[in-house]
């Protein structure tokens, strides 16, 4: 009923403003097929190796109602074909892959409609004021003009703690309202919100009222360079579920604030620019009966050849998510991801960046206009062996926490990583990409998978829009 009532205010809303609103409107689809070579736990009856489709149709419309006011709504149409319905081991073996997850939470189902952002907004010059169910990402407040900068923000920076988990299918939106101001030195947001069902579930229109967030950020200007923000957010989840730690059987709330920010760099040479960045986040607060105390952190450098044929950008990094060394102590160390957009971090999304470090190395390059590359190296290892080894990316629905624990098997040597996109953009409407992975488990993959603990994962994607 309540998810009724909120669909038709939202349409009694658009139907008042149609008469005096010019329209705009915007279609995306995206076509995803995707081919799974999970680890293989040597499970009669259980099938690591899949492939299975997916289509994501979102269209809205939008217009201003005098010179201040704006409004939106936006449907998403999700279809499944041929996900695997024999990819579920038993513990600790799990979800082979994506296609066992979606098909976990969907039984039955390979489809549906909702609505994925309905809000109105008032806006000045200076001033964005925003309420009902729309995206949000943390990171893109005011976001710095020079390339460079911008790229490292959405790839390197947004959506760590917070994100619409855009890579997942159903993916997902929040309830609430967001306050956004820039000043002369900068940009200042606060918002409060609930995140609606979604990611893996296609019941993509509830709302999970039993989760909420409080996130203020506040984002300089001062210096085209360089770019800074500080940060806060406060996630409580009173949901009666498990929540993944190495302490098993914790049901109490969970109630973790978050401070930290980011700096980025950019220098000029004669053959072409050097980046640097740094993020960090210390946590604290109740992980049930436990008292949270976790941090974060994560350091990198680049270069790029401006110049060169192809434009080669050559960047090292190192991250360090904390983990718990005593599943028996009171206190819970594993850092929490939040709601982020996992597989910004993770690009094959079997990890993610608790009780993790991951020192990598990438290669982009840039043949042409468009056409894109980048290869990536990952070294992964847990940090701490006592520990879970740790994937998801946050509440999706009412029924699981949404994040998955493996144990460690006594090790800290997670996985290496290599793979390889290709992103072919004939006209800025149009995207292509093929993405491959190879997996290579160590000693943590193998206490689990004991079968084989090699993995390939890869996937082709278009994209258009209206």
């Amino acid at each position: 009923m309540r998810r009724l009532m909120a669909v038709a205010v939202a349409l009694s809303v658009v139907s008042a403003a149609l008469a005096q609103s010019s329209l705009t409107t915007s279609v995306m689809w995206r076509v995803r097929v995707e081919n799974w070579s999970f680890f293989d736990p040597g499970i009669a009856g259980v099938d690591e190796n899949y492939i299975f489709a997916a289509s994501l149709i979102r269209a809205g419309v939008g217009g201003k109602v005098g010179k201040s006011q704006e409004w939106k709504l936006e449907l998403s149409q999700v279809a499944f074909g041929e996900l695997p319905e024999n990819s579920i081991a038993p513990a600790p073996a799990g979800d082979l892959g994506l296609g066992a997850t979606y098909y976990r939470w969907n039984r039955g189902r390979d489809g549906s409609i909702f609505l994925k952002q309905a809000y109105w907004q008032w806006r000045s010059d200076t001033t964005t004021f925003r309420l009902g169910r729309f995206e949000f990402s943390e990171g893109t407040e005011r976001m710095p003009k020079d390339p460079t900068l911008s790229w490292l923000r959405r790839n390197r920076i947004q959506e760590r703690l917070i994100g619409p988990f855009g890579f997942t299918h159903v993916q997902r939106s929040f309830d609430g309202l967001l306050l956004s101001r820039d000043c002369k030195g900068g940009n200042f947001t606060l918002t409060l919100f609930r995140p609606t069902r979604g990611a893996f579930d296609l019941k993509g229109n509830d709302q999970l009222s039993e989760v909420t967030v409080l996130y203020g950020s506040w984002t300089s200007a001062f210096d085209p360079k360089n770019d800074w923000r500080l940060f806060a957010l406060h996630y409580r989840d009173t949901r009666d579920v498990v929540k993944t730690s190495n302490t098993p059987g914790i049901t109490e709330d969970v109630k973790v604030t978050t401070l930290g920010g980011h700096y980025l760099r950019t220098i000029d040479t004669k053959e072409g620019k050097a980046d640097f960045l740094l993020w960090g986040a210390w946590q604290f607060g109740d992980w049930g009966q436990l008292d949270h105390k976790a941090h974060a952190y994560a350091l990198e450098l680049g270069y790029q050849w401006t110049k060169a044929k192809c434009q080669p950008w050559l960047r090292l990094g190192y991250f360090v998510g904390s983990g718990d060394n005593d599943p028996n102590d009171g206190d819970h160390k594993t850092f929490f991801q939040v709601l982020p957009t996992a597989r910004l971090y993770a690009r094959t999304p079997v990890y993610n960046l608790m009780n993790n470090r991951d020192l990598f190395v990438q290669l982009m390059l840039k043949p042409t206009k468009n056409v894109s590359l980048r290869l990536d190296w990952h070294k992964l290892w847990l940090t701490k062996s006592q520990d879970l080894w740790y994937a998801g990316g946050g509440a999706f629905n009412n029924s699981a926490f949404g994040y998955t624990g493996r144990p460690s098997g006594g090790s800290t040597r997670l996985m290496d990583v290599l793979d390889l996109s290709i992103d072919y953009t004939p006209n800025p409407n149009m995207t292509w990409t093929l993405y491959l992975a190879k997996l290579m488990g160590k000693d943590v993959v193998r206490s689990s998978f004991p079968a084989s603990s090699n993995g390939f994962y890869a996937y082709l994607e278009f994209v258009r829009r209206w």
